[in-house]
Order: structure tokens, then C-alpha cells, then sequence
């Protein structure tokens, strides 16, 4: 068959059960910004090409029904991507690239192999339905979605999901009615786990009279897990991390248009002002004067150069050509001088934050733990589901108790 031929007459190409073994993107032969629509279902396709950006104009991507099993950075690339399904394949992990793909409205990720979602997911905000069913998820972040009320987010038949974040809950799924919100997952009465792994949460439940051990996973991020009867004052890195990142997180609400009336002309202000005594300055003087590593490829153009490491204030002056900034922009054009393993963590942001609403900091690798119950409204009942809860502090976690029905749990090690 001549493509070309096929793609003179429409932008939409439908090569559904062809048998292709690779993605055909050679046979367009310079017509990859004329497509607007590619079909690829029940294929053989393993992988997508790491040279996908080409298809600037893309704006749907169905690939459900193949072996793919992971998805290629690049295709963050896809700056008109609209809807993406490649559910039905043997996907592991998406990676954080993800949340750079900003159009995207339509995330379908069924029936894989993925055991977590990447945080920036939460960064695509025109995104109106997110699913993630019959999958190997073991936790949820807090914020998998970036607007609670205008998109739909399904994660039904996750077998070894057993909690909600309270957040999520709490913004989501409270005294909003669903019809099948625990198919096939948050079920206590089947959480025996024969997984042995570190770091799991232990609780003891009683269900009709009979008590009941549920083994919660932790995200791997969390490398110290705290019950709030401990306390245990968090590293010098983790504190650095939390308030670089809060610093991080002012400078975006004020580069972003639709927060603020005012933009960039008043970011240095906020990261150059009398109360920092110039620290920021000082940081890059100093990791310049150690010649930190150059950066990946995980940091380089669209063209495949180095992003070149400049002033804070100069960066800070740019014109935006984003619609909207998110941590990784800023720590990418303004901060190209930290270490990459700080850059990622930044980027990817925290693991969650202080569900003490008075507080609300940062929490990267060292939480305390919460539970309780919370309800849910279905069709022709209410259930209680179980839900997690975590916390900067200790005084945090002690002040959130106070209204709460908290659940007895211990660190299984």
C-alpha cells in the first residue's frame, strides 16, 4: 500500500490490524506534520520510536492492543497531543515526561502492568479523564489529577490497592456519589499479602467480628516512615528540600498568567529579596565553582543541545512560551547549576504533602502516617473505605488526630 497515497486524502491514518511489528513512521517520507490522527490498534508494536516528536501536529494516538512495554520520553514531544490510549499493552512505568505533554485531555492507560504513576501527572491540566483499571497499583498519589472536579479519574480492579490518600478522598470522591469506585480494589477483607517488603504499613481491623491484618504499601519514596507516637526529626537534606521546593513553588504562581496580574517581572524579587540574603546566589556561585557534571540527555533541547547553565536573573527574564509554568520549567531555566539528583527530585516534586491543611509543607522521604475511615457514596449504599493520611511532623500528624477517628497501626520492617 503507498501511505502517502493514504495520507493525501485525510489526516487520520488507520493502520488498526495490520501486523506491524515497528511504528511505520518512516513510510510517511516528510509528511509527519500533516497527521493529525493515527490509529494503531491490535498491531505487534513493542515500542514507540524515540523520534515520535517529529509528528508535531499529532493530536491522537490510539496503540491499545499491542506489547509495548514502556513508553518513550520523547513523547513529551507531542505538543498538540490531545487523547492517548495504549491501554491493553504491558506498560511498566510512564515516565515523568508525561506531565510536559500539555494538550493532553484523554489519558488511557487500562490494563497493563503498572504498579505506580509518575507525580507530574498531575501536571497536565487540560487532562479530563484519566483510567487506570485493571492494573498492579499498590499506592495512589495525593494529587493524581491537577483539577478534582472536571476530570474523571478511574482506577477500578487494582487488586493490591488497599487505601485512598485522605486528599484525594477528601477533594474527590467525598459526599460525591459513584457507581463502582471499589471494584476490585480498597477491599480489607482480601489484603493478605504475601509479598515480603520493606517498609509496609500494618494495620488491625475488626469486620464482623473478626480482626483482620492489612498490609498497606508505602511509596518507595517514603524511605522514613514514622508512627506519631516517635519523633524523629527529618535530615538536613530533606529539610533543604522542602523549602527550596516551597521556594520553587512561589516563583511558578507568579510566572503563571492565570494566577497571578503579575508575572515574571517580580520572580526575582521573590527569589532575590532581603530575607533569602542572597543564598541563591551564593548556591550558584559555589556549584559553578565545582563544575558539577553537564546535564543528560534528559535535559536537552528539542534540537538535541545542552541546555547552557546562565544567571538565575538573567533566566528569570525570558519571554514564557509555555501556557503555563510548572517546578521542572523553572528548575530547568533557572537553576541548571544544581546537582542533577536534586534537579530530579525537585522536578518530580513531593511524594505528598502535610495534610495539616495549616500546614501543607513538602514531604519527600520522611513522613508520619496516618489512618481512618472515610465514606463512600455508591448507587444503593455507602461503604467505608480505608484512607491514608501523612504528615510533615509529628505535631502535624498529633493536630489532625484531634478530629479524627485514627486508626492503631505499627511499621512492618
Amino acid at each position: 500500500m503507498n501511505y502517502n497515497d493514504e495520507l493525501t486524502q485525510t489526516n487520520v491514518l488507520h493502520w488498526n490490524y495490520r501486523g506491524f511489528t515497528e511504528f511505520p513512521l518512516n513510510e510517511l517520507k516528510g509528511e509527519e506534520s500533516e497527521v493529525t490522527d493515527i490509529y494503531l490498534k491490535e498491531n505487534l508494536l513493542t515500542r514507540l520510536p524515540s523520534n515520535i516528536g517529529v509528528l508535531e501536529h499529532l493530536e491522537s494516538l490510539y496503540v491499545s492492543g499491542n506489547d509495548i512495554t514502556e513508553l518513550p520520553r520523547e513523547i513529551s514531544k507531542l505538543r498538540c497531543l490531545k487523547c492517548l490510549d495504549v491501554s491493553g499493552n504491558r506498560l511498566r512505568r510512564i515516565p515523568d515526561e508525561i506531565g510536559e505533554a500539555r494538550s493532553l485531555k484523554f489519558l488511557i492507560l487500562d490494563e497493563n502492568e503498572l504498579t505506580e504513576l509518575p507525580l507530574r501527572i498531575s501536571e497536565l491540566r487540560r487532562l479530563r479523564y484519566l483510567s487506570v483499571c485493571d492494573n498492579k497499583l499498590r499506592w495512589l498519589p495525593q494529587r493524581p489529577v491537577y483539577n478534582y472536579h472536571h476530570c474523571e479519574f478511574r482506577f477500578w480492579r487494582n487488586c493490591n490497592l488497599k487505601t485512598l490518600p485522605y486528599s484525594l478522598w477528601y477533594h474527590m470522591f467525598r459526599d460525591q456519589q459513584t457507581r463502582c469506585l471499589n471494584i476490585g480494589c480498597l477491599d480489607a477483607a482480601t489484603s493478605q499479602n504475601t509479598n515480603n517488603r520493606n517498609n509496609q504499613c500494618k494495620l488491625k481491623l475488626s469486620q464482623d467480628s473478626n480482626e483482620i491484618e492489612v498490609k498497606i504499601e508505602c511509596p518507595p519514596q517514603h524511605n522514613v516512615i514514622l508512627e506519631s507516637k516517635y519523633y524523629s526529626p527529618p535530615s538536613l537534606y530533606e529539610i533543604c528540600r522542602r523549602q527550596f521546593y516551597q521556594m520553587i513553588i512561589t516563583a511558578v504562581k507568579k510566572l503563571n498568567p492565570q494566577t497571578y496580574s503579575f508575572y515574571s517581572e517580580h520572580v526575582t524579587e521573590n527569589l532575590y529579596n532581603e530575607h533569602n540574603n542572597n543564598n541563591l546566589v551564593d548556591l550558584q556561585e559555589n556549584f559553578h565553582s565545582i563544575n558539577i557534571d553537564p546535564r543528560d540527555d534528559k535535559y536537552s533541547d528539542e534540537n538535541g543541545n545542552k541546555y547552557k547553565s546562565v544567571s538565575v536573573k538573567e533566566a528569570v527574564y525570558r519571554k514564557a512560551t509555555k501556557p503555563y509554568y510548572v517546578p521542572a520549567d523553572v528548575l530547568r531555566e533557572h537553576f541548571d547549576f544544581l546537582p542533577n539528583v536534586l534537579i530530579s527530585d525537585l522536578s518530580s516534586g513531593p511524594v505528598s504533602t502535610c495534610e495539616n491543611l495549616n500546614c501543607k509543607k513538602a514531604i519527600f522521604d520522611h513522613v508520619y502516617y496516618e489512618f481512618c475511615f472515610g465514606e463512600i457514596i455508591l448507587i444503593d449504599k455507602i461503604e467505608d473505605v480505608l484512607l491514608s493520611a501523612t504528615f510533615c511532623s509529628k505535631y502535624c500528624a498529633d493536630y489532625w488526630k484531634r478530629s479524627k477517628d485514627a486508626l492503631p497501626w505499627s511499621l512492618e520492617n
